[in-house]
Parts: structure tokens; C-alpha cells; sequence
């Protein structure tokens, strides 16, 4: 259709984009609280979210992170740990293809507590095995990633991620970076093909003085 209508001399349009709601799921590996999990590892978690598509490049997202319970050595056993996020994601498409390039910035708070069984690596005479040491904290968020779409409704999508934050007013470092992967999906809230149908409905019922009929197909 585009190449006939290139021919006949029309510039095809895209379509119009329409403001809509997505919702994902994704599968995370972190660094947690660099402050406190010293020499840490990559942690595995759950990360779930809303995302409103306010334009074409940009929407809202808002985000919660599990991590599953895990020991850090030295120091902590039975750390439990989350995250809600607030973000800003600009999305640009790259050249003619489909991928995208993310860009992610926001707000986060995170939530951390283990319990501490020694040694200690920060001088805290106040620390005995067996206590509950538990933190929490708002920082900034920063990233970038790629999204590609699958199909009309279904996108995939990996992002890298840096949380900002301080600890009691100090120097603002990174509190822990994360990988996160998955697949977005949304409903697209196109209403063309339900007014046509109904519109279809109208012209083929008629309702006349002794009831409805029908119109005779055309042979």
C-alpha cells in the first residue's frame, strides 16, 4: 500500500500515537547497599511496574524490586532488601530500525536490613553478632538500555542502572547497580475497529415503525 501510494504521488502518514498504560515484569541482578554489603556480589530479584506513555518518546514509570534473601561476606546473613522507584524514561528509535534506545532518571527508596555476625569492616563498636542492622534511604536514579518490540502489543527490553544516594549527609556515591530484563505488554487503545464495527451494525439494522429489519444484501 505505502509503495503504490509513493507511486500515485501520496505521502503516507504513521499513526496517530495515543496515550496508554503498560505493564511489566522483569528479572533483576544487583549489587545491593555497596555500604553496608561489602565486596558484594550480584544479587537476583523480582522487578514489577506500571509504565504511562505520555508520548511517543517519553513516559512514567513506577517500579518495585524484590531481591530474594541472601548473606553477604563478611558481615550479614538473612539480608531481606527492596526498592520502589519513580522514573523518567525517554525511549528514541535508532535510525530506520525498531530498536529503541532507553534512557531512565529518577527518584528511589531503598529498604535493607541483615543481620550482622561479624566480622567488622567499618570500625562500629556498636555491632555484635546476632544484631539487626537495618537502613534505608532515598536516592537518584540513572541509566540507559534498549527496547525492541514483538509483535503489536509486546516489547522486550534490558536496562543497566546506577542508584545514587548518601548515608547521614555524606558523600553521595553509588548505593548499588542492577541489570534488569524483561517484557513489557499493554493494550492498545485503539477504538477504530469498535466504531466501525458498530457503524457496520447501523447501517445493516434498521428500525421502522412496526420493528427492525434488515436491509436486502446487494446481489
Amino acid at each position: 500500500i505505502n509503495a503504490q501510494a509513493t507511486i500515485l504521488g501520496i505521502t503516507p502518514t504513521a499513526p496517530k500515537f495515543k496515550k496508554h498504560v503498560e505493564f511489566f515484569s522483569a528479572f533483576s541482578y544487583a549489587v545491593i547497599n555497596n555500604r553496608k554489603e561489602v565486596r558484594s556480589k550480584f544479587k537476583p530479584g523480582i522487578n514489577i511496574g506500571l509504565q504511562y506513555a505520555t508520548r511517543s518518546w517519553f513516559s512514567w514509570s513506577a517500579e518495585y524490586t524484590y531481591f530474594f534473601k541472601h548473606n553477604s561476606s563478611p558481615g550479614f546473613v538473612n539480608i531481606i532488601a527492596w526498592n520502589a522507584e519513580l522514573n523518567g524514561i525517554c525511549a528514541f528509535r535508532m535510525a530506520t530500525s525498531k530498536l529503541n534506545f532507553r534512557f531512565v532518571f529518577g527518584l528511589c527508596y531503598l529498604n535493607w536490613a541483615g543481620t550482622f555476625v561479624g566480622p567488622s569492616v567499618n570500625d562500629n563498636n556498636t555491632w555484635y553478632a546476632g544484631k539487626k542492622i537495618e537502613q534505608e534511604w532515598l536516592g537518584a536514579n540513572l541509566g540507559f538500555g534498549f527496547e525492541y518490540p514483538f509483535g503489536k502489543n509486546i516489547k522486550y527490553f534490558i536496562d543497566c542502572r546506577s542508584r545514587f544516594a548518601t548515608e547521614k549527609f555524606d558523600i553521595i556515591s553509588i548505593s548499588d547497580t542492577s541489570f534488569i530484563a524483561g517484557v513489557k505488554w499493554y493494550l492498545p487503545s485503539d477504538k477504530s475497529a469498535v466504531s466501525s464495527s458498530s457503524n457496520s451494525r447501523k447501517k445493516k439494522n434498521h428500525k421502522g415503525r412496526f420493528g427492525i429489519y434488515k436491509w436486502p444484501n446487494k446481489r
